[in-house]
C-alpha cells in the first residue's frame, strides 16, 4: 500500500509515494521508466519490468533493434533550462540524436502478459517403482496481475559505462516526455474519447501516469534534476519509490 510523502512544493504536479510501483499502480495506469536504446532491460527496475511484462519487453527489444539495424538521426536544438545548472552540468548544445534516443515508446497491455495459458508439466509417477513419467496440462496466470500500459523513455543511447552524460540524459528526457505527451493527445483525439485506446489496450483505456524515480538509478542522474524537467515540461505523474529510500 503506497503512502504519500512530502513533496518539495504543495503546488507541484508530481506526487511522490512510498510503496511498490507494480502493485500500487491501479488498473490501466501508464507505467513509465527510462530506457537505453540497445534493447536491454538487464538490470535495476528494468529487469523487473522484463520479468513482469515479457511480451512488452519483446516489443521494446524489436523497436530498438529496428533502429540499430537501420540507423536514423535527427538534429535537435536543446531548450535552455535551469535544470542543468542544478547538477552543475553545462547547458546542452545542438547535436544529432540517434533514434530512438529522445523519443517515447508507448506499449499497450499485451495479452500474453496477462491471459491464462496452457502449460505442460510433469505428473507424479503412477504405480510402485515403475519409474514412468507422464505429463499433464494445466493453466497458470502470468505474474503481471493488473493490466498496465508501459512507456519507455529513451533517455540514454547506451548503458553502463557507455551511458550518456547527465546533461544529455536530461535533455533526452525533456524530448521523450514531450513526445509522450503528443502521442497521448493524438490517441485521445483519434480514439474519440478513449475508444481507440481501449481497442489497443485489451479493453483498457489509459489511466494516470505512474513511474519510478527514473534516471536516478543506473543512469546516475539526481532525481531532483529529472523531476525539475517534468515540472518544466508540465507533465504530472505519481512517482513511487521503495519504502526506506
Amino acid at each position: 500500500m503506497a503512502t504519500t510523502t512530502t513533496t518539495s512544493s504543495d503546488s507541484s504536479i508530481i506526487t511522490e509515494l512510498q510503496g511498490d510501483l507494480f502493485s500500487d499502480a491501479p488498473e490501466g495506469a501508464v507505467l513509465i521508466h527510462a530506457c537505453n536504446c540497445q534493447g536491454s532491460w538487464g538490470s535495476g527496475i528494468a529487469e523487473v519490468f522484463k520479468r513482469r511484462y515479457p511480451a512488452a519487453y519483446l516489443i521494446y527489444h524489436a523497436h530498438c533493434h529496428s533502429h540499430l539495424s537501420t540507423p536514423q538521426t535527427r538534429p535537435v536544438n536543446p531548450t535552455t533550462t535551469t535544470t542543468a545548472s542544478k547538477i552543475q552540468q553545462p547547458q546542452p548544445q545542438p547535436r544529432t540524436l540517434k533514434l530512438p534516443e529522445g523519443t517515447a515508446l508507448l506499449i499497450p497491455p499485451q495479452p500474453a502478459d496477462y491471459h491464462r495459458q496452457p502449460v505442460t508439466v510433469p505428473a507424479p509417477p503412477r504405480g510402485r517403482g515403475r519409474g514412468t513419467t507422464t505429463t499433464t496440462t494445466t493453466t497458470v496466470l502470468r505474474g503481471a496481475g493488473k493490466k498496465h500500459w508501459i512507456v519507455c523513455l529513451f533517455t540514454s543511447f547506451n548503458y553502463g559505462r557507455q551511458r550518456s552524460a547527465a546533461g544529455v540524459i536530461l535533455e533526452n528526457t525533456r524530448l521523450a516526455v514531450g513526445d509522450l505527451k503528443g502521442q497521448i493527445e493524438r490517441m485521445k483525439m483519434e480514439g474519440d474519447g478513449g475508444e481507440g485506446e481501449e481497442e489497443m489496450g485489451m479493453g483498457m483505456g489509459m489511466g494516470e501516469l505512474w513511474g519510478c524515480r527514473f534516471n536516478a538509478g543506473l543512469f546516475g542522474v539526481p532525481w531532483e534534476a529529472t523531476r525539475g524537467v517534468l515540472e518544466e515540461v508540465g507533465v504530472g505523474m505519481r512517482i513511487v519509490r521503495p519504502v526506506g529510500e
